[in-house]
């Protein structure tokens, strides 16, 4: 009975995801689905409490009911469900003939990515959640929103430091609420099942530009890097922002190369959805609207940076705006509220010492992954010559990176104890969300020249109607 928590969100995220983009290859609609649809239930239990409805399991399966059979309705009054149906998909046939049609070295690489994905599942779902923040904010939270299903009861018991529990943004507290009220004894089995979901978007998100053998070795390193692996399986908003964050970015791109609008509407919410597991995505959003903007003016696709922004900010200030008008437990923290505060010490801008700390600081903790820097920077000097092809995806890297530093340095300016080893923790996990758009970049630059036929069929792609 417990496995239908893990569906119904499935389900739900399956057809969104169908709604966005309807030609999207099977495999990785299955993907997008996990993610989509968890976020969405999580947002869907937040609206109940909004209104002023506990969201227990009746209620959160009416409301996500009622929202899954609407927008099927909708696909089949469009026809975009004609000729679809479960026995088309073959799931079966379709792995048949895809492990037949590898390579001896392709089934050694998928082998060891099934090893490991498998070992990360075992890991996370035998360790109960035990790491400290956990503990005492994200799965606490969920625990007293089990017991209450409803933000304002919880956050009215008597616990020490309220405001700092319910600060963060819900999405993590409500996904393991969820799994705790269909019997999960251990919602963990959410962060390796989500690192899946990641590996297969990836994977789908180089084949178009590489051969299979490339995309595969790939995705085993992206599944591979020990930080990504260690965080999906414990129980921090780390991985998951990641998966959102990261994932908006390769569609981001995609959309850049491809200009099918379905991958601008996946990156806008993707980005957004990000903002519902941490708040650190504020500057991020404002480096991508900027590349964005060039790139949309270059090609005179004039509406896609307001689609972008309006999708990030239709889900960005949803927490905000509940946890201090509804809470009332204050100012929910932000760098937008740290940037505030740094204009009124704007003297120290250019206090040329302390960018030198900072800069001294980021490489004692970030340094950590200097095998990703050097091969990002061996394989942009290697392939020069392909790196103005690239030159979009590189350029979010950049300015990433550069949004990271001078974010850093705002806080070194508004928090005592900046450099503490606590927070040099804080910057390598949160450093994480760069990994997979860092291999990606390398991935594509030394991948053999493939052909982007975007008229061929696939038969990864879903059934649909002939029109």
């Amino acid at each position: 009975m417990f496995l239908v928590g893990l569906v119904v969100p499935t389900v739900l995220g399956f057809v969104i995801t169908l709604l966005i983009s309807p030609q999207i290859k099977f495999w990785e609609c299955l993907a997008l689905s996990y993610g989509l649809g968890f976020a969405f239930l999580t947002l869907a239990m937040f609206f109940l409490n909004v209104v002023g409805i506990k969201f227990s399991l009746l209620n959160t399966l009416i409301l996500v009911g009622g929202i899954f059979f609407v927008l099927l309705g909708y696909l089949i009054k469009k026809n975009w469900t004609a000729g679809f149906s479960l026995r088309k998909i073959q799931l079966f046939r379709r792995i048949k003939e895809a492990v037949g049609s590898l390579s001896i070295f392709e089934k050694i690489i998928v082998s060891l990515l099934c090893f490991f994905i498998f070992s990360n599942i075992v890991i996370g779902v035998y360790w109960p959640v035990y790491w400290s923040d956990a503990l005492t904010v994200y799965d606490f939270r969920a625990r007293l929103l089990a017991r209450t299903l409803f933000f304002p009861q919880a956050a009215s018991l008597n616990i020490e430091y309220p405001g700092a529990v319910f600060s963060y943004p819900p999405m993590t507290s409500l996904v393991h609420t969820w799994l705790y009220l269909w019997g999960w004894a251990n919602p963990k089995i959410f962060y390796p099942l989500l690192l899946i979901s990641l590996a297969t978007i990836f994977y789908y998100s180089l084949k178009d530009y590489s051969p299979r053998y490339h995309c595969l070795i790939f995705t085993l390193i992206l599944v591979t890097v020990p930080h990504l692996f260690s965080h999906a399986t414990c129980a921090y908003t780390n991985f998951p922002f990641t998966f959102y964050f990261s994932v908006a970015s390769l569609y981001l791109y995609r959309w850049m190369t491809q200009e099918k609008r379905g991958f601008l509407v996946l990156a806008g919410i993707f980005l957004g959805l990000s903002s519902w597991v941490r708040y650190e995505s504020e500057i991020f959003f404002s480096g991508y609207l900027a590349i964005l903007v060039v790139f949309s003016l270059s090609r005179k696709r004039y509406f896609a940076p307001f689609l972008f922004a309006l999708l990030y900010f239709a889900i960005q200030p949803l927490w905000k705006i509940y946890f201090q008008h509804v809470l009332h437990l204050g100012i929910s923290p932000g760098i937008t509220s740290r940037i505030s505060t740094s204009m009124d010490m704007s003297g120290n801008l250019l206090d040329f010492m302390r960018w030198k700390e900072v800069m001294l600081f980021l490489w004692e903790w970030v340094g950590y992954f200097q095998v990703a820097f050097a091969m990002l920077i061996l394989a942009s000097l290697l392939y020069v010559d392909r790196l103005r092809k690239h030159r979009f995806l590189f350029l979010m890297i950049a300015l990433n990176l550069i949004l990271f530093v001078i974010a850093t340095y705002i806080y070194s300016l508004t928090a005592s104890g900046w450099n503490s080893s606590g927070t040099g923790g804080s910057v390598r996990r949160l450093f994480i969300m760069f990994l997979p758009i860092i291999w990606y970049f390398i991935a594509l630059i030394t991948a053999e020249p493939k052909l982007l036929n975007s008229h061929s069929v696939s038969t990864d792609v879903l059934p649909r109607s002939k029109s």
